[in-house]
């Protein structure tokens, strides 16, 4: 449904999306929520490499490229969820090279 690069503010640097999709939010609320789960003493998590959310009408994963940079994929709550991690995957390797 939808793809967006975005940096650890939560401001997307390109996106292909689905117009239902409210990517912009999504991106804002994926990256409060990392910036406040990342590496610190009480948690003891090490960087954030992948986060998902299932909910009723869409999945999200949330994908590290760099410590900075996560590719977001929405998608149906009936997608295909190896494929979808396995794009990251691939996403991730094919951008790093370009945001370091």
């Amino acid at each position: 449904m939808a793809v967006s690069l975005i940096g650890l503010d939560g401001i997307a640097i390109e996106s292909v999306k689905d117009s239902a999709v409210p990517l912009d939010v999504l991106g804002a609320e994926f990256g409060g929520f990392i910036k406040s789960i990342r590496p610190n003493a009480e948690l003891n998590t090490g960087e954030v490499l992948q986060f998902a959310l299932v909910a009723e009408k869409y999945v999200t994963f949330l994908s590290a490229v760099t410590p900075e940079y996560f590719v977001l994929l929405v998608m149906r709550p009936d997608g295909n969820y190896g494929r979808a991690r396995f794009e990251l995957d691939k996403a991730k390797h094919a951008l790093r090279d370009e945001l370091i």
